[in-house]
């Protein structure tokens, strides 16, 4: 009786898998390449959110290096697993930016119906993100019966409207920012073309065919607008001479002790909610790039130590200055064309950051960019944020059922993005839910998800889905249940 031959292995397409210890050389490339790929995701939601409320260049400048310092400090946790406490792979984790439309939209209402200056205002957020914080905590615990409410058509409608709602923002820079709107030269033709300069160059960076140069499109479309400015005399290179501290120490309660609004926590727990989708989906693509097992206990438990992550230090975050934090989907990018996904990566990465913010000459460079150069790539940053709502969407199907639900949440969320004065009578708590075009339309889509017949219930993942895992990923099996145990 013959031998049937064994069915080839598969070959693993990662140089350097999860424990490996790659060259300094490499890790010093590979640790850049993460950085470039998330540096403007990680600067620009305390930048805008500070602009929006009028704050000055030092509290600005404070805010944008707490961001950063939170940023590595939670990678190195994120890759090094310690207590159960993140996901044990390449996971970068920063400020999401699931949380700047919402919190302008109730910042500003704060300012306009309490008149909060915008300390005050700062102080009563962070408190609002110190508590809802706990529900990042307690989501760890309850992925299972979360995703059954939060579904990805929910998912994807509440990310459609983040993108969406945050392009007015990216727009306003594109004119010249607030302060050219006090100066009347908002809009003006050389800023309009600043912006259109970096948007083209973004355009023809993604032509190119390395994907080095594609992943840092953003970055060397500002580089080009920077350029531009500069020859046209748009650069104030007085901020360079002007008194700052060149040293940050994050300080407890920076700006004030907490303040704290029920009404705010109410609208700002569904964005908890959804941060949590977010990161189901970012720690699940990670896996798979990263060879790892995506069902099972081992990958629910990287899930849960994940998300834990993300809601310990949204809550150290708010003591010290910060906006809520979960992890990043673009760097798995990076991890796919590299191969590499080396923790040693992930934890040199995290001391880069570190170190951007305790000495913040990055912070500098970014106050130097003309605010249509920030503007142009913005528009661009938040469109993409906008395309992938739409690419959750189109993953999942739409039949008739996910049609209308599409529809009604895409609706409610446009009019409250385009009208929100017809909502002025309204009692407190609804005028701030109807100001957040992300809040009202994704809580309208897990209202009318719940109120239409739902299909079959598709059932869970069993644990025997492990026996399908990649050889390389078997290792990694025994280690996680000692250590959940």
């Amino acid at each position: 009786m013959e031998n049937k031959p064994s069915p080839p292995q598969p070959v693993s397409e990662l140089i350097y898998p999860l424990d490996a210890n790659p060259p300094f050389g490499v890790t010093v490339l590979a640790a850049v390449q993460h950085i470039l790929a998330m540096i403007i995701g990680v600067m620009t939601p305390p930048l805008i959110v500070a602009n929006a409320f009028g704050a000055p260049a030092d509290a600005v400048a404070y805010l944008v290096s707490i961001s950063l310092f939170f940023a590595g400090a939670s990678i190195i946790v994120q890759v090094s697993r310690p207590f159960g406490i993140g996901s044990g792979m390449l996971n970068v984790q920063a400020t999401s930016f699931a949380f700047p439309a919402t919190l302008i939209s109730i910042g500003m209402a704060f300012m306009q119906t309490q008149g909060m200056t915008w300390d005050e205002t700062l102080c009563t957020l962070f408190g609002v993100c110190f508590v809802g914080s706990f529900w990042l905590t307690l989501g760890a615990y309850a992925i299972v019966y979360l995703r059954k409410i939060i579904t990805h058509t929910v998912a994807g409608v509440t990310v459609l409207m983040i993108g969406v709602s945050l392009v007015k923002v990216g727009a306003v820079d594109l004119g010249g920012g607030f302060a050219s709107m006090k100066a009347g030269t908002y809009g003006n033709l050389s800023n309009l073309l600043l912006g259109g300069i970096v948007i083209l160059s973004v355009v023809f960076v993604n032509r190119l065919k390395n994907p080095i140069f594609r992943m840092c499109s953003l970055v060397l479309g500002m580089g080009m607008g920077f350029l531009a400015a500069i020859i046209m005399g748009k650069v104030d290179w007085s901020i360079l001479t002007s008194p700052r501290s060149y040293f940050m120490v994050p300080v407890p309660f920076k700006f004030g002790f907490f303040g704290f609004d029920w009404e705010a926590f109410g609208i700002c727990s569904f964005i908890f909610l959804v941060l949590i989708i977010e990161a189901i989906g970012d720690i699940t693509a990670t896996a798979s790039v990263s060879e790892q097992p995506t069902r099972g206990s081992v990958y629910r438990s990287r899930l849960k130590g994940g998300i834990l992550c993300g809601g310990v230090f949204s809550a150290l975050a708010a003591v010290f200055g910060g906006f809520p934090q979960i992890t990043f989907a673009q760097n798995n990018g990076v991890i796919q064309l590299s191969g590499v996904a080396s923790r040693k990566v992930g934890r040199f990465c995290g001391v880069l950051f570190m170190l951007f913010a305790i000495f913040p000459v990055v912070v500098v460079i970014f106050e130097l960019l003309p605010r249509p150069v920030l503007g142009g790539a913005l528009v661009v940053l938040f469109g993409t944020i906008a395309t992938s709502g739409i690419r959750i969407l189109a993953e999942n199907g739409v039949n008739r059922r996910e049609s209308i639900v599409i529809a009604t949440a895409i609706g409610v969320g446009l009019v409250s993005m385009l009208t929100p004065d017809i909502f002025a009578n309204m009692p407190q708590f609804f005028k701030i839910f109807f100001y957040s075009p992300v809040v009202s339309g994704g809580v309208t889509a897990m209202i009318v998800h719940q109120i239409l017949p739902k299909p079959p219930i598709v059932a869970e993942e069993d644990e025997e889905d492990e026996a399908e895992a990649h050889p390389i990923q078997e290792m990694y099996i025994k280690e996680l249940r000692e250590e959940e145990r």
